[in-house]
């Protein structure tokens, strides 16, 4: 476990330093990615397909917002529709439009979701973006996760029916506007999606809000569990064309991932729960603390508890070093003058007796061969000094 704490807080410190450094590679990735797979599946303009121009406007955006970029990708999409039928590029436009609208009015914020989602269709993990989204988003995510899916199918749509959607007479037009709005309308599985990931968005969101104990765990369970359900009840009332065994699979790796998700970015420590209450001259507050879980390094816990053990170990060491000299120098001058404590108490006696038992002095310790030190007494003020 310890393992894995380090290397979370390594990869937050990482993080957290090169953090000017890791959002633009983000944004350059991200861009360059969609716009490589926009490429190879309607890349119909061959001059904006070229390899130049991607890392171009991908590099250009690691430096703007995601919101931009979103617009700068639509512009692009549009670009390459409009190579194969003017038509099919007015009503892309025209959903854009809608889907803009929609998403700038609600769901500014979560530009991650909206470029992310079609993403996770083109990486096979689609079941991924609703729970994520609500677990790190707010409830307008499901304005982003259900734009991202009805971008993701026109352009699967338009990529899978070239020959029907490309330029040639006036009723073929009319039939290409037709068969394209009946692309949008009447895709079930299109709706099925969207409406089980804006379901599945809010039911997340509403749990992982709630103030419980492992409020998160419950949140992801609960997550896959209804976009399971309402998936399969969506599919099974509009008669889309959905694939169960995929659904399974997909609903798995999103609880795997999301469980990852979670760990990185709310693990807490329910054990040490601190319930406090205080007021103000307005209010009483009631705070409920839970603390997150921290990584304790053994080695330096180990080296500090060293470090401060270290100098009263070193103190010992030279008391212990110490006292068998003192003891054989006390008993060498016990052994040689017996009465060398009887004598220094005589001495201190007398010295308190001539200053009138206010100084008290410290006995000097007479060493065998040594002269006694001469006692003269101190004069009072008045005393004949010539006696």
């Amino acid at each position: 476990m310890n393992s894995l704490m380090s290397i979370k807080l390594a990869l937050k410190k990482f993080a957290g330093r090169n953090e000017a450094l890791l959002i633009p590679l983000f944004k350059f990735l991200v861009t360059f990615i969609a716009l490589s797979k926009i490429n190879s599946s309607i890349g119909y303009m061959a001059r904006l397909k070229s390899a130049p121009i991607t890392l171009i406007i991908a590099l250009a955006a690691s430096f703007l917002p995601l919101n931009l970029t979103i617009v700068i990708l639509g512009l692009v999409v549009i670009a390459h529709v409009y190579a194969l039928s003017m038509e099919c590029a007015l009503v892309v436009f025209a959903l854009f439009m809608v889907l803009y609208l929609l998403y700038f009015r609600f769901a500014a914020k979560d530009s991650v979701g909206g470029v992310l989602t079609p993403l996770s269709f083109v990486f096979k993990m689609p079941y991924v973006m609703p729970v994520a989204m609500g677990l790190t988003g707010t409830p307008s995510s499901m304005v982003s996760v259900g734009c991202g899916v009805v971008i993701y199918k026109v352009l699967h749509y338009i990529a899978g029916h070239k020959e029907e959607l490309s330029s040639g007479g006036e009723a073929d037009k009319l039939g290409q506007f037709k068969v394209l709005i009946d692309a949008v309308i009447l895709n079930r599985e299109m709706m099925a999606l969207a409406v089980s990931f804006a379901v599945t968005v809010l039911v997340v969101y509403i749990i992982r809000r709630l103030p419980i104990k492992y409020a998160w765990f419950m949140a992801i369970a609960a997550g896959e569990l209804s976009l399971l359900i309402v998936t399969l009840m969506a599919a099974t009332v509009l008669n889309a064309d959905i694939s169960f065994g995929g659904l399974f699979i997909g609903v798995i790796v999103s609880t795997i991932v999301n469980l990852i998700l979670q760990y990185f970015l709310f693990d807490l420590n329910y054990n040490r729960i601190e319930k406090v209450q205080f007021e103000d001259d307005e209010y009483y507050y009631y705070v409920k603390a839970v603390p997150k879980n921290e990584f304790v390094d053994e080695e330096k816990t180990e080296k500090k508890k060293v470090r401060r053990q270290a100098p009263r170990a070193r103190a010992q060491q030279q008391v212990v070093r110490q006292r068998p000299a003192e003891r054989e120098e006390y008993v060498e001058r016990r052994t040689a003058n017996p009465d060398h404590e009887q004598q220094a108490l005589r001495t201190a006696a007398a010295i308190r007796g001539a200053n009138g038992g206010q100084v008290q002095t410290r006995p000097t310790l007479q060493r065998p061969g040594e002269a006694r030190p001469v006692q003269r007494t101190p004069q009072r003020p008045g005393s004949d000094n010539l006696r």
